[in-house]
């Protein structure tokens, strides 16, 4: 695994992306900066997750083609495996079941070590510019006495914001996963990347049960609304990430 990661961090595609995903979560700061009209937004409600700047930009662009970032970043590893012939020498090396192993959960793990990271230092920095922040866009712990949730959330917002952000290292980590499996079964960018998208925007669209209801802290889901929205998405990437493996270990004669 260690070699694994050693191979990501000196890739210059993984350098590009990382800094995107940095360069997205401080844009959104300034973005709320350029919002402020009187009084500055109290600093729960300024982290990039809770989407306060208006038209939510910098969080449409990251989350919706949130599978594009973590292909070029890593996902797509496979691909450039299978061009250059290299698969055959580590998976004759270290077995086949070692070596999608290795890039699946390598894969799976970065991706979900950076992005939390990322927000991490937006949130960090966001707590510092709008440390003395009182306007609270109107939203308050008696707000919605009936959806515990809201009510929890806002009582407790730092550690909300700890806990949405692990929430969505944990989906981009399921995202990257199916993004590497579809990579191993349909090894070229015009079929794995257009795919990789409708699966996870198929997860996006939507109302009431849309995956980007649950990456969002202080808003109106409740708890049988959030886990119905957790399990569903997450049994889907789940068996995606099984099947792919199982047929890819089986069927891979390398």
């Amino acid at each position: 695994m260690n070699s694994y990661y050693y191979r990501l961090t000196n890739n210059k595609k993984t350098k590009i992306i990382v800094f995107c995903i940095v360069a997205i979560v401080i844009i959104d700061i300034f973005i709320l900066i350029g919002n402020v009209s009187s009084s500055w937004i109290v600093p729960h409600l300024a982290t990039f997750l809770a989407g306060s700047s208006l038209g939510h930009m910098m969080q449409m662009i990251l989350i919706w083609f949130l599978p594009i970032y973590l292909l070029i970043m890593c996902a797509d590893s496979y691909i450039q495996d299978y061009r250059t012939g290299y698969r055959y020498v580590v998976a004759t090396k270290k077995g086949r079941f070692s070596y999608y192993k290795t890039m699946l959960f390598g894969n799976m793990s970065f991706s979900f070590l950076v992005m939390v990271c990322c927000l991490l230092l937006n949130m960090a920095i966001a707590y510092m510019v709008f440390m003395n922040g009182e306007f609270n866009m109107g939203l308050s712990p008696d707000l919605s006495p009936e959806n515990p949730l809201y009510t929890l959330a806002n009582v407790m917002p730092a550690v909300s914001n700890v806990v949405y952000i692990i929430i969505f290292g944990f989906f981009t980590s399921l995202c990257a996963g199916m993004a590497t499996v579809l990579s191993w079964c349909f090894p070229d960018i015009k079929y794995t990347y257009p795919l990789s998208f409708v699966i996870w925007f198929s997860q996006i669209l939507g109302l009431n049960h849309s995956l980007a209801m649950i990456f969002q802290p202080f808003n109106e889901v409740n708890f049988g609304d959030f886990f119905f929205i957790f399990f569903k998405s997450t049994i889907l990437f789940l068996a995606i990430i099984t099947v792919g493996f199982i047929y890819k270990v089986k069927s891979d004669e390398v």
